[in-house]
């Protein structure tokens, strides 16, 4: 194909994203029939997650590594967070050296363009001529460092993951502002995105398609109802949940943790991502040791209203445990000489599951791990990222200022501090302030959060636990 051709071709593809923008549709777009199958990550694997405050601030890069750290435990890898609050793909492009080449990174996702569509030109009155073709501008203007950003992470040899962009709630009865048509203008960003996939060999996870959906369900039984916090934009835990369960499930992994089947009459036994040891079983009491490969993922109560959105305890974290040939009656099960939960011989045939029972020490034992990833999370997004973002909207920004003086970088920050506050600039304040007080301490914050990684990796290595099952009496 020629240079022409291919330019032509190209421009036509970019075009075409940019007149959904211009075209009235419903703000409910479908995603693509199919996308490939999105590869998990592997043992040693250096994944950066790209993306503006969703991913600076919010929980679903965490989860999904708190998620293979239970689910996978002796295949550790490295998750960063290279999000930025306020970012775009320019931004990005213009950060990419210091603060994603920099991690080495094996893969990468990107999410991007909550902040590329220029919320500000969307709304039911904005239709005006000067309107359209500011927001064609914005998107072609994305479109154009989207492509320069794929082409960075091509260079680095660096698998790509495009998440379609979470969405933006133009349809919720809520007291802020409704930028409507902002979600229109996400859904030609999510064309896009399957575009570049297409000509960079990368991978699609769709959060926006599948986003607005579980909103309409739920709107139309509460039209308060959305899946993103009050301000349209930003998901809170249970938002990200969400999102975590739509890229895990892209990936295809194992809904089960372990799973745990004994014949009582027989005492045969079988084990899924879980060895038995030592069965004794009778009509009536059967015992095992099983050390499991994994542990159920700890879905903290925050986030737990999610579970009523998507079916993530089902399609990812499932821990079953069926005993078949017991004599009727009630029965507890007693793990590691503790009561975990009573049921009948009916149900224990059935298959009850643990993933969810707080009693279990393996549920114990992945809430703690939980509470490391949690810590590890406020390392990141409330101090380290927020450090960066000064660095990328302020520091870098700034004229005349000699950068590798970090006195006078000191002095800029305190003007600038001062200048916010007498403004009133509250957030703008917070992030400079977190500079001021963090950025001193950068280098042992960045020793807590690789000692809280370790931490976290370890915590959620297997244990031998000892299963009893006898009549209640």
């Amino acid at each position: 194909m020629s240079d022409h051709v291919f330019r032509v071709s190209r421009r036509s593809r970019l075009l075409a994203a940019v007149a959904l923008l211009l075209l009235p549709m419903p703000w409910l777009r479908a995603e693509a029939e199919s996308n490939r199958p999105v590869p998990a990550f592997v043992a040693d694997d250096r994944v950066c997650f790209i993306g503006d405050s969703i991913t600076h601030s919010g929980y679903y890069s965490d989860d999904v590594l708190l998620f293979y750290a239970t689910r996978f435990p002796k295949a550790r890898f490295e998750i960063y967070n290279c999000g930025i609050s306020g970012d775009t793909a320019y931004g990005a492009v213009r950060r990419f050296e210091e603060d994603i080449a920099i991690q080495r990174p094996t893969v990468a996702t990107i999410m991007l363009g909550m902040n590329d569509v220029r919320r500000d030109l969307h709304g039911e009155t904005r239709t005006s001529p000067e309107d359209f073709e500011q927001r064609r501008q914005a998107m072609e203007f994305h479109a154009k460092y989207m492509e320069r950003l794929a082409g960075r992470l091509d260079a680095l040899g660096c698998r790509i993951i495009f998440i379609t962009p979470s969405i933006y709630d133009q349809t919720a009865k809520l007291p802020e502002k409704n930028y409507f048509g902002t979600n229109d203008a996400l859904a030609a960003c999510a064309d896009l995105d399957r575009e570049l996939a297409s000509r960079h060999n990368g991978f699609v996870v769709d959060f926006n398609g599948p986003m607005a959906r579980i909103n309409a369900r739920a709107q139309a039984k509460d039209p308060s109802f959305t899946i993103t916090g009050a301000d349209r934009v930003h998901p809170g835990e249970p938002g990200h949940m969400v999102m975590t369960y739509l890229f895990l499930k892209s990936q295809g992994l194992p809904g089960i943790v372990a799973g745990i089947d004994v014949d009582a009459v027989s005492g045969k036994c079988s084990g899924e991502r879980c060895t038995l040891t030592n069965v004794k079983a009778d009509r009536s009491i059967v015992s095992f040791g099983c050390l499991a490969e994994s542990l159920p993922f700890p879905v903290g109560s925050r986030a737990a209203p999610a579970l009523a959105l998507v079916p993530f305890m089902s399609d990812l974290n499932r821990e079953p445990l069926k005993v078949t040939g017991l004599d009727p009656g009630r029965y507890e099960v007693l793990i590691d000489d503790q009561p975990v939960v009573e049921a009948g011989a009916d149900e224990l045939a059935r298959g009850i599951d643990l993933a969810l029972n707080e009693r279990t020490p393996q549920y114990r034992q992945s809430h703690k791990a939980k509470a490391i990833r949690d810590r590890r999370h406020d390392l990141i997004s409330g101090r380290l990222r927020t450090i960066r973002a000064v660095e990328h909207f302020m520091i870098n920004l700034a004229k005349d200022l000699d950068r590798t003086n970090q006195t006078a970088v000191d002095a800029f920050v305190a003007e600038r501090l001062q200048k916010a506050r007498e403004a009133g600039k509250l957030y703008e304040a917070g992030q400079l302030e977190t500079y001021q007080q963090w950025h001193p301490r950068l280098a042992e914050l960045e020793a807590e959060v690789a000692a809280a990684t370790d931490t976290l990796w370890q915590a959620c290595q297997p244990k031998v636990h000892h299963y009893l099952i006898r009549p209640k009496t």
